[in-house]
């Protein structure tokens, strides 16, 4: 498997606040990530800075052979999608036009083409009967459901999911946990903050643990869950398993 993306010595400071404090990283295409940690450990932020929502304070950050920050900020989340915790559906457009907005403006299909795709997708989740309405009458299962398949409307190579279930009620978590996992059976090459150890478990092919703004720890999930190297990794699995 090739390296889709490569990390060299990521930086991230918010004034003062150092939340990432030089992180090394390579993703292979068709692998399948999780990462835990603790609250305010730099996660999400890590997310973020991959798909440039949030702009590193200094190292590197390749997609492919290309270096992103010399990239088309709109065809390099074309290319790595991500799936927020609170789903950034917009709320003045129906579900329809939410799906198809983004690859319409972008030229990937026109607005024929876009329907036809975005139909498609939500008869496959059982929301087609949604296709008209505004995300303020949706549950927050279904807007995340939304949210993940908007993403695929962009055809994205690498798809970054940041606490994906978080902000849901434990009814909901299930399904957007379903459609995760046929997302990743699928081929694609994602990367999961997540607090589901029981998912991260059953979906993961590596497991990276980041603590103080650093990667501390990674393994697969067996070697991680089952023979933790580090007394902090013990620590924090005795708590949350």
């Amino acid at each position: 498997m090739e390296d889709i993306i490569r990390i060299k010595d990521l930086k991230k400071q918010f004034g003062k606040n150092k939340v990432l404090k030089g992180i090394d990283f390579d993703l292979k295409t068709g692998e399948r990530v999780v990462v835990l940690g603790p609250s305010g450990s730099g996660k999400s932020t890590f997310l973020r800075c991959i798909n440039r929502m949030e702009e590193p304070t200094s190292g590197e950050i390749y997609f492919g052979n290309t270096l992103i920050t010399d990239k088309n900020i709109q065809k390099m989340r074309q290319d790595i999608g991500m799936v927020f915790q609170h789903f950034n559906l917009i709320s003045n457009l129906t579900v329809m036009e939410n799906l198809t907005l983004a690859p319409v403006k972008l030229k990937l299909m026109n607005q024929e083409a876009a329907e036809r795709k975005a139909r498609g997708l939500l008869r496959h989740i059982d929301l087609l009967d949604k296709a008209e309405a505004f995300p303020a009458s949706l549950s927050g299962g279904q807007k995340q459901r939304i949210a993940i398949i908007r993403a695929m409307m962009m055809k994205p190579k690498v798809l970054l999911f940041d606490e994906p279930t978080s902000a849901l009620d434990p009814e909901s978590i299930g399904d957007v946990l379903d459609l995760i996992r046929e997302v990743a059976d699928g081929g694609m090459t994602i990367m999961i903050v997540t607090h589901e150890m029981s998912f991260a478990k059953e979906i993961a092919t590596r497991v990276v643990f980041i603590d103080e703004g650093k990667i501390i720890e990674e393994g697969t999930p067996e070697e991680f869950f089952a023979h933790p190297k580090t007394p902090r990794v013990k620590e924090f699995l005795e708590k949350v398993l």
